[in-house]
């Protein structure tokens, strides 16, 4: 039995040791926040550690200097009463550490909660503008996915800043106004920026870690909860959900895709950029938009127009697409948090479902990426299976019931939305 422990607690430390692991902690130590936060805690885990050794030490030395091999009933030790001098040293030097580490604390929280005023140019010529923007990014969990939305125009941050600064923001995760970009899974950021977060939830408490970048910070209902994030170099991160918040915390996972300042620019003129519609099914999609779709014929040359039409009749009423249902989107009315992942670049990421499953094939270095359709396709088809949800509590993406032919189309006309990354970036995302 003794044997038995022993090998039980070998093979569990062992189990939670990992090199190169997705959340390694001590590797790609991005942003100054997070080396700031390792610096600090080198030195505590030195202390620990010596006080470890001196107390398990001297319980070693006690346990072999006064055991006892043999003893009659009625045998005690000496009654000692106490040693007021060593009861002062052994609680003064603990009460001083503490105090150092407390008092160096709080030189770390200040420099994690302190705001940098950083305001780049942002230079959009598919826009036609040129504006300053301060680099922000509100971060909204729920079960169990991230969303990320950026509010770069001047009216639309003054909405957003105008919706927090009212007396009461205990809804604001479920009326947040109009963003300019709305992604999941995967935050993108410029190098060399510090991004201030403002980090919500839309149901239960959700914890957003990024480890590379920076510590922990929680998604509270009904709170709203300032951080921040910055990389010194280009690179994808990634990250967990350090809350438990049912089903799947362990699979509600993220990443941040830290870009150069170029990169960055042409990743926000795609994200603003509505979807295109498949060829053949413009006019359409015009009648469709107008509210009054049934005097055009419904188009059926190919796949992509055909899962179109299967976007606009079952998924609708949870997915937006910047370009198809815009004009009429209220939210998913059907789930508690109110929102399903916005679609309308959903090719432009490397995951989808949470950021748990790669939407591109595993590629061998140089090749082009392939999309992922039997994961998509099974996930069309009962997202269940590949990801625990409580969909019938209006927690998770439900099982529509859609035939082969509809799901076939569906990622035909999926497969359209947004430009693929790049082979580096889907390599450097691919998932377990």
């Amino acid at each position: 039995m003794k044997k038995f422990s022993l090998g039980a607690a070998v093979m569990a430390v062992l189990a939670s040791c990992a090199g190169d692991a997705e959340l390694d902690t001590l590797n790609d130590l991005a942003g100054p926040e997070a080396r700031n936060i390792d610096s600090f805690m080198d030195p505590i885990w030195y202390i620990a550690l010596a006080v470890m050794i001196l107390i398990f030490g001297l319980t070693a030395a006690i346990v072999v200097k006064f055991r006892v091999k043999e003893y009659e009933d009625g045998d005690w030790p000496e009654q000692v009463h106490g040693n007021t001098k060593l009861e002062i040293v052994w609680t003064a030097i603990p009460t001083v550490l503490m105090i150092a580490i407390a008092g160096l604390s709080m030189f770390l929280l200040r420099d994690l909660f302190s705001e940098e005023v950083n305001a780049v140019t942002l230079d959009l010529p598919n826009e036609g503008v040129s504006l300053e923007w301060e680099p922000h990014v509100v971060v909204v969990g729920q079960q169990w996915w991230w969303e990320y939305r950026y509010y770069i125009e001047p009216d639309k941050i003054a909405a957003f800043e105008a919706a927090v600064a009212a007396d009461d923001v205990t809804q604001l995760a479920l009326n947040l106004p109009e963003a300019d970009i709305v992604t999941s899974g995967q935050i993108v950021i410029p190098v060399d920026q510090e991004v201030e977060l403002t980090i919500m939830s839309r149901d239960v408490i959700h914890s957003h870690w990024i480890p590379s970048l920076n510590g922990k910070r929680d998604a509270a209902p009904g709170r709203v909860h300032e951080w921040k994030m910055e990389s010194s170099f280009p690179g994808i991160f990634f990250g967990q959900c350090t809350e438990f918040c049912g089903l799947s915390h362990s699979r509600m996972r993220m990443q941040a895709h830290a870009m150069t300042e170029t990169d960055f620019e042409a990743w926000l003129e795609e994200q603003m950029t509505p979807a295109t519609p498949p060829a053949g099914a413009e006019a359409w999609l015009e009648a469709y938009r107008a509210g009054d779709s049934s005097t055009v014929e419904t188009p059926t040359d190919s796949a992509e127009a055909r899962g179109l039409v299967a976007f606009t009749q079952n998924c609708t009423s949870c997915h937006l697409v910047n370009g198809v249902n815009d004009l009429e989107y209220e939210g998913a009315e059907a789930l508690v948090a109110g929102a399903a992942p916005d679609l309308t670049h959903l090719m432009s990421r490397t995951t989808f479902a949470g950021g748990l499953i790669p939407l591109y094939e595993d590629l061998a270095e140089g090749n082009e990426p392939q999309l992922n359709r039997n994961d998509l396709e099974a996930w069309l088809r009962n997202p269940a299976d590949l990801k625990a949800n409580y969909a019938d509590g209006g927690r998770g993406m439900p099982a529509l019931g859609l035939d082969d032919d509809t799901i076939d189309d569906l990622v035909a006309y999926l497969s359209t939305l947004g430009t693929p990354p790049s082979a580096d970036a889907v390599l450097a995302t691919q998932v377990d």
